[in-house]
């Protein structure tokens, strides 16, 4: 989500953070300052816009993860 940071000056995308009472509370991903102000989901598409850039996740060779054995991962003998 992206929301206005007051102390950033400009929308910024948020992270969650759960008060004393468990409730969800937005947060600045730059400062920790708590986002209040225009708040709301944008499609991936929109963050770039927002100076922000989506990274594919790069997985262990072959494309199959760490389980697959991508990762020097010894077969027991």
């Amino acid at each position: 989500m992206l929301g206005y940071c007051h102390s950033c000056e400009k929308r910024v995308l948020t992270h969650v953070q759960l008060d004393p009472h468990d409730a969800e509370l937005r947060l600045c991903l730059h400062c920790d300052t708590p986002i209040v102000d225009d708040l709301g989901s944008v499609p991936a598409a929109d963050l770039e816009v927002s100076g922000y850039v989506l990274v594919e996740a790069r997985t262990c060779g072959n494309g199959g993860g760490c389980a697959a054995g991508g990762c020097g991962m010894r077969q027991g003998s």
